[in-house]
């Protein structure tokens, strides 16, 4: 590149570059010198420091090097609950530049097999609990990654027999991995149905991790409690957070309640962000109930919540009285991180309306709204985003690329309205609008009418095909007494706040738990839309 200075020497540009990198190796490194003896990862039985997590972490990569690997082209894949050793992986990977693809173990067979031939990984580290779908991943990939088992004592391909016999040096002493190479594989669903691979570098990694310090208020020695699956942004973005501020790292095996509390009755640094997601919010509601959990005897934690949009305003005001503080008022995707997560949190015992959403746009991202041209327009449309949290693409997914980036932007498929505050409003997935007889309906202006009802607990609607007007609205909402619903007075609730047209055709009432969910508690609204559709639900005809 041309500079707009001039240092007199030869190979400006590779001096230039060169002072500048920093990757996710570096900053373990970095952490086992100022963080040696602090806890780095904690599971039950099992606590690792940083100086310990560095070793583990060369050992590994000098084994992976030295068996199945080739610098800065070799891939090492995950298949495994949230444990220390996926941690290590990741780590290991960033220090000998191999791409490291988390699985998402709740795949089917040909999703799986989609997800494992799109990475072609050398090595598939995978515990026993996942053992079976490694079978089918033997038994039919088009890729033959050597099985790395997690769980078993004896053999040459076990985890820990590659840790006792690589070397604690650094892998790769002499040289050093760009921030641009990629890191992390995290998988977002794709147009077709299988997902996509989302390439996330070393920058985008370091710069959400920073992120989050700066726009979730993070301090020196704060930690994390990390249930949702390391395969997710959710928990996978937070470790160079924590790595940064020298805190510990809880990997949950799953939200599991009684371990959660246990975590924050510990002593130790703050946690960072206690990620509450629609399905997991009333089962700690209840075991705090239950168990009569004084939630003073909680270490400080930073932040509460998350995807405020999609949760029962009911329960968000309850949170924020039981925890004495605001609810997370979030916003991000596996392509971008959190990139509406700065302020304007729900306060504490609110029932929050469509006023209270708003948005603030996070540190470290740039944005804008456009139409389907990409042309940028001024109160509704598209959200677009760029800057050092985006990551660099989907892998091998050219068409996908062509549609999704543009010039350093990347259009996130969510339809958002620009306030005159300078915040932003969440109106709805583009992909899940509705066109009724030619007018436009959210999905998310009636769910959130629905959730107003005392006993309605979680509101999805989702288009159903009609011969009159093409397709139309169908609400299903959860409640935990369903015989109690009154369809009619939901739609009166409807009538008085929402356009006639937008009105649902169908009103489902179900429990709770007969929702599909995906590992994070949030609702499948893919899976909803292929309920069958019973004539006995309808509750309008026009």
């Amino acid at each position: 590149m041309e500079f707009n200075f001039e240092l007199g020497i030869d190979e400006q540009e590779s001096f230039v570059s060169e002072s500048g990198r920093f990757n996710v190796g570096d900053l373990l490194r970095k952490a086992a010198r100022k963080y040696a003896d602090t806890v780095a990862v904690s599971e039950p039985n099992r606590d690792v420091t940083y100086a310990e997590l560095n070793d583990r972490v060369n050992r590994l990569g000098n084994s992976l090097l030295e068996r199945y690997c080739e610098p800065e082209n070799g891939t090492v894949a995950f298949l495994a609950e949230n444990r220390g050793e996926v941690i290590e992986v990741m780590y290991a990977g960033a220090k000998t530049g191999c791409l490291v693809p988390g699985l998402n173990w709740r795949l089917e067979r040909e999703e799986l097999l989609h997800c494992v031939d799109l990475v072609e990984p050398d090595v598939l580290v995978v515990s026993e609990r996942f053992r079976e779908k490694a079978g089918w991943i033997e038994a039919d990939a088009e890729s033959d990654p050597e099985i790395v088992t997690l769980d078993d004592d004896d053999g040459d391909a076990t985890y820990e027999s590659l840790i006792n016999d690589g070397s604690p040096d650094e892998p790769l002493p002499d040289r050093h991995i760009d921030p641009e190479q990629g890191l992390v594989v995290l998988y977002t669903s794709g147009t077709t149905g299988l997902p996509k691979g989302v390439v996330i570098s070393h920058r985008a990694w370091l710069a959400r991790g920073y992120t989050y310090i700066i726009d979730f208020d993070i301090q020196k020695g704060d930690c994390q409690l990390a249930w949702p699956p390391l395969f997710h942004i959710v928990s996978a973005d937070w470790l160079p957070a924590i790595a940064t501020v020298g805190g510990t790292y809880y990997p949950v095996d799953g939200f599991d309640t009684e371990r959660t509390i246990e975590i924050l009755q510990e002593d130790g640094g703050g946690i960072g962000w206690l990620v509450l997601l629609p399905g997991v919010v009333e089962r700690l509601l209840e075991y705090i109930d239950d168990q009569d959990v004084d939630v003073d005897s909680f270490r400080p934690i930073r932040n509460i919540g998350a995807l405020v949009d999609l949760v029962d305003p009911k329960k968000v005001e309850r949170i924020t009285e039981t925890f004495d503080m605001p609810f997370k008022n979030s916003y991000g995707a596996t392509e971008n991180g959190n990139v509406l997560s700065a302020g304007n949190d729900i306060p504490k015992g609110v029932r929050p309306g469509r006023d209270d959403l708003a948005k603030v746009e996070s540190s470290f991202v740039d944005m804008k709204l456009i139409d389907e041209d990409w042309n940028e327009v001024e109160e509704r449309g598209e959200l677009a985003t760029r800057g050092p949290t985006i990551c660099s693409g989907y892998l091998k997914n050219p068409e996908a690329n062509a549609a999704d980036f543009n010039d350093g932007w990347f259009r996130t498929g969510d339809i958002f309205e620009h306030n005159d505050d300078g915040t932003y409003s969440f109106i709805n997935r583009r992909k899940y609008l509705i066109k009724s007889g030619g007018e436009n309906i959210y999905p998310a202006e009636i769910e959130q009418v629905l959730l107003e009802h005392e006993l309605v607990e979680e509101a999805t609607v989702v288009r159903v095909s009609d011969e009159k007007w093409g397709e139309v609205p169908r609400a299903i909402v959860g409640s935990n007494q369903p015989d109690e619903i009154d369809t009619d007075e939901l739609m009166d609730m409807l009538d008085e706040q929402v356009a006639r047209y937008k009105l649902p055709h169908f009103l489902d009432v179900v429990t709770p738990d007969q929702l599909p969910r995906s590992t994070t508690g949030k609702i499948v609204r893919d899976d909803l839309e292929e309920w069958d559709v019973d004539d006995s639900t309808r509750v309008r005809q026009v």
